[in-house]
């Protein structure tokens, strides 16, 4: 038995055993709230944390508009954020491929289309550009700033 503990094979093994036996027997997070005692009646309540603020969105978004505030709206605008980046960047297709993914993942998003318009502009796909645009427009009923941007590029390349 001595000669197998001299063995650096042997021990490694023995002691990685023992430390994953170990880590079975701990306790995993508390998912209750910690309990306190009231001080006026002595009985006990679970404390409650206060809650996190609230982070105020700068969309302005009108009743309107059902998909607002969802999470697929929330993906699809960040996709499209990711667009916008590449159509400063001046890399008019990889920003086409953005907004056209966005579009996928929330088919009401007239932003949107309305990049993905703006995309194909200058890509030169003209008469590509337009009928997105008709559709940012048709979409963008709730946002009247949005819309008339819409409309002011439609009527540009008409």
């Amino acid at each position: 038995m001595v000669d197998l503990l001299t063995r650096p094979v042997v021990v490694l093994t023995l002691g990685l055993a023992l430390a994953a036996c170990g880590r079975g027997r701990e306790e995993g997070p508390r998912t209750e709230p910690p309990v306190r005692e009231a001080p006026d009646t002595g009985t006990t309540e679970a404390a409650v944390a206060p809650p996190a603020p609230r982070e105020i969105s700068t969309d302005r978004a009108d009743a309107r508009d059902p998909a607002a505030g969802t999470p697929a709206r929330e993906s699809s605008l960040r996709v499209v954020e990711e667009g916008k980046g590449y159509l400063i960047a001046g890399q008019s297709d990889e920003a086409a491929r953005r907004f056209s993914t966005a579009t996928r993942i929330d088919p009401t998003n007239g932003f949107a289309y309305y990049w993905l318009g703006r995309a194909r502009v200058a890509e030169g796909d003209r008469p590509g550009a337009i009928g997105v645009l008709e559709k940012a427009e048709s979409l963008l009923g709730p946002y009247p700033e949005w819309r008339a941007q819409a409309r002011a590029l439609l009527d540009q390349l008409r």
